[in-house]
């Protein structure tokens, strides 16, 4: 049988105020091609299905038209919520469930036996577990964490997993040695608890995982991985987007994995120069359309009204920064968020920090406070 594999599609998310939904639709619609070019037996969605708990109309019809378009291509559909997902609002009541869909949400142990062609395979679907409200999966002593709550779910269906031939387990969750991005949220556990072994899977025929947008074996077991994101969502995600396709023997002894690139999204660069060279300078040229671009000026001062000239060379650039700002800090590499998505007060705050070596002080705290209010009234500051 043919798994295709796909993860953390994010539906209704935006790059830095950009909407992706458009190209969103465009992998959706790759997926629906794969199925019936590729002959894919199951689709998979390791989490993650939407940004937000409470995701826009247009990602939710989007979801479900994807849904709909995969089953009528001949493919079934296995989807679990991820951490940005709100676990009950993602599963579909059964009386909208078509053959072939499983959406699970709630954390209530239970495999599923799915028949194909080459015969049945069990597939585990486990959404994200978050250790405190999924403690009492936890089998162990002490406080809960995603390791012992994964550990007694898997453990509740186990006997299923030993009767049968193969078996599929979906998982949201952050594998130790897996490498994360700058675009995945914090799954909110401190001091490790977060983390999982890939050994708590054990025995499974293959795990497909998600949360991680980078695609990734974790260790050299090519039956754990993460497919990643179908496009990136932040400047970190520099590696190529991809699909896995898997394919699997009726035993589940075999197993091979084909990656497939990934037709939708701007792929994204950080390029640092100085100012006149970003401007004109030809070796760029490549970056002027369907690019997310970061640019870093290597300028000793700021340049006025840089990002307005960028800005007609470069179609997507998004972000400003200036690398002598390094030099300042002496620490790390300050960015300026030229769309306000940012608190104005925490960026002043953190520049300060950057030149001075420290927080600012109560008094220098109101005068930044004021310059700010005065600053989005195109007024002076007073004196």
């Amino acid at each position: 049988m043919r798994i295709l594999h796909t993860s953390d599609w994010h539906l209704g998310r935006s790059f830095k105020r950009v909407p992706l939904l458009e190209e969103q639709c465009r992998f959706t619609d790759q997926v629906v091609d794969l199925v019936g070019s590729e002959g894919i037996d199951l689709v998979v969605v390791a989490g993650d299905v939407f940004d937000r708990a409470l995701p826009p109309v247009e990602a939710v019809e989007a979801w479900y038209g994807a849904l709909e378009r995969i089953v009528d291509a001949g493919a079934q559909v296995v989807g679990i919520a991820g951490n940005h997902d709100q676990g009950e609002r993602i599963e579909i009541p059964p009386r909208l469930l078509r053959e072939g869909v499983v959406i699970r949400g709630s954390r209530e142990p239970g495999a599923v036996m799915l028949e194909f062609d080459d015969g049945p395979l069990l597939v585990a679907p486990i959404p994200f577990l978050d250790p405190f409200l999924a403690r009492g999966l936890s089998d162990g002593e002490g406080a809960a964490t995603h390791q012992s709550v994964l550990e007694g779910w898997l453990a509740r269906v186990q006997k299923d997993v030993d009767r049968s031939p193969r078996s599929l387990v979906v998982s949201h969750a952050f594998v130790r040695g897996g490498l994360e991005s700058e675009s995945e949220r914090s799954l909110l556990q401190v001091g490790g608890a977060e983390l999982v072994d890939a050994s708590v899977y054990k025995g499974i025929s293959y795990v497909a995982l998600g949360h991680l947008h980078r695609p990734q074996v974790v260790g050299d077991n090519e039956r754990v991985a993460y497919c990643g994101s179908p496009i990136p969502y932040s400047f970190s995600e520099t590696d190529p987007k991809s699909l896995r396709l898997v394919d699997l023997s009726a035993d589940g002894t075999d197993l091979t994995v084909e990656l497939i690139p990934v037709e939708a999204g701007w792929p994204v660069v950080t390029i640092e120069d100085s100012f006149e060279n970003l401007v004109s300078d030809k070796r760029y040229v490549e970056y002027e359309k369907r690019f997310f671009v970061r640019a870093m000026l290597t300028d000793p001062v700021v340049q006025p009204g840089a990002m307005d000239r960028l800005r007609t060379r470069y179609d997507g650039i998004i972000q400003l920064g200036y690398a002598f700002l390094d030099e300042v800090a002496g620490t790390r590499r300050v960015d300026l968020d030229v769309d306000g998505g940012a608190d104005p007060r925490k960026l002043a705050d953190e520049f300060w920090e950057d030149v001075t070596g420290r927080s600012p002080t109560k008094p220098e705290g109101l005068l930044l406070d004021e310059a700010i209010r005065v600053g989005f009234r195109d007024q002076e500051v007073p004196a």
